[in-house]
């Protein structure tokens, strides 16, 4: 079975380009429907953006049963809860597409930001 290593190329498993520079690594073996797995080991950063932009991007595109069988290995708790946070807000998007609008709408507001 192929690796994925995330320390192959990331110190951290927190921002946007890493996950998508890991979901770049990920999609051609979707694609072919190769079984793979994910090896953390050594990461101990973990962030939303990360996951948001690497397996949720793809369960969206993809489908959810897809994601879920990626084997994911060596990943701390605190990994494991991010993980799982954005997996569950990509299902309430993929359920609820009306939010996206709305996420999108606040996101790019320009709200004035108050002084203390």
């Amino acid at each position: 079975m192929y690796t994925i290593k995330i320390s192959d190329f990331s110190k951290q498993a927190a921002s946007k380009m890493a996950g998508e520079q890991f979901a770049s690594l990920m999609e051609p073996l979707i694609e072919k429907h190769e079984k793979f797995c994910v090896d953390f080991d050594g990461i101990t950063r973990f962030a939303s953006p990360f996951f948001n932009y690497s397996f949720a991007k793809l369960a969206l595109k993809y489908g959810f049963d897809n994601i879920k069988n990626i084997d994911i290995r060596n990943i701390s708790d605190t990994g494991r809860e991010a993980y799982d946070a954005s997996f569950d807000n990509a299902m309430l998007l993929s359920k609820n597409p009306e939010y996206s609008s709305k996420i999108s709408t606040i996101i790019n507001s320009n709200v004035p930001k108050k002084d203390n």
